[in-house]
């Protein structure tokens, strides 16, 4: 196995064709396919399955194109690496952020890596925490913001905020202003996301504490669909502000918030890096603007805790 051979069947599987992937590197689609067939024979495994559209991987094929992309993210780091050590402003770093985070921060922090670090090449992606964590550990992130990282020797975790979780409903499904017990959610319909949501997470492994469990109506991702659905009246969900204010201005209409106590559930928002790491100066500048731009902007810019929903405060 050889470097060139990885990047040949990167390419092929990423365009999903031989032809597209011969035009696209310059070389001779024979000799592509023959680089692709020593790798499967060196391997004893076949990595794709040749059919009239192209081409689709096999299991081993999705397990080596995860693990080729790390390869060839260090070794291309690695070359960063030197060119790095003379100017320390060029190369790429690779940065993950929650969306409900992106969109409290990542057009600040575009201009400000811009403004900064010129040179850089910056790869700006979205994720779930656990997306996040397993692109920190394949090499292909170099840093992600994420919500309560797990404790790993693989990981280097840096707190930055905390975030309180709210119990969501229709504007008349509360009777009063009153904080709602953790243990009560377990009586209640819940329209909550999947795990390993994180939120869903910390909402399942509280509740097992006290001996409950969710009552879930609906489970499901979209958070568009979630907060819909407990605006029409299926039931409760549990997001921070953060993540409800993330859909736009209109997402709190008709929903009220209650916090949730005894205990609270509070979300940890934490910028992690892999902690084995080559020592790295445009990489160590991209850490301290990520990581000061974030500390400034999720505690200013919280959105308000209002308990009343629009509908109420435009009655008043």
């Amino acid at each position: 196995m050889d470097i060139r051979q990885l990047a040949y069947f990167v390419r092929v599987a990423e365009l999903g064709s031989f032809s597209r992937a011969s035009a696209f590197l310059h070389i001779a689609q024979p000799a592509l396919s023959r680089q692709v067939r020593n790798l499967e024979t060196e391997l004893k495994e076949r990595l794709l399955l040749r059919n009239g559209r192209g081409v689709e991987l096999t299991e081993a094929g999705e397990r080596l194109l995860d693990n080729a992309r790390g390869i060839l993210r260090q070794i291309e780091r690695t070359y960063e690496d030197i060119e790095n050590s003379r100017t320390g402003k060029s190369g790429k770093v690779g940065i993950g952020l929650p969306a409900t985070i992106s969109t409290a921060i990542a057009t600040a922090l575009i201009r400000k890596l811009r403004e900064e670090l010129s040179d850089a090449q910056v790869m700006l992606v979205h994720g779930r925490s656990n997306q996040l964590q397993e692109w920190i550990l394949s090499g292909r992130l170099d840093m992600a913001i994420m919500y309560d990282a797990p404790s790993s020797p693989m990981l280097e975790i840096h707190d930055l905020v905390d975030e309180n979780l709210y119990l969501i409903g229709r504007d008349d499904a509360f009777k009063d202003d009153k904080p709602v017990h953790l243990e009560s959610l377990a009586d209640m319909p819940m329209v909550i996301a999947c795990r390993p949501n994180s939120t869903r997470v910390l909402l399942d492994s509280e509740l097992a504490r006290l001996g409950q469990k969710l009552n879930i109506v609906f489970e499901l991702d979209p958070l568009d669909t979630m907060f819909d659905l407990v605006r029409d009246g299926y039931g409760y969900t549990v997001a921070s502000i953060r993540t409800l204010a993330s859909k736009g201005p209109s997402a709190r209409q008709r929903l009220a918030l209650r916090k949730i106590v005894g205990p609270e559930l509070i979300l940890s928002v934490q910028l992690v890096q892999p902690a084995r790491r080559l020592s790295n100066r445009l990489h160590e500048a991209a850490f301290r603007i990520l990581r000061n731009l974030s500390m400034e902007l999720l505690a200013t810019e919280q959105p308000s805790v209002s308990q009343k929903s629009p509908r109420d405060e435009t009655a008043s």
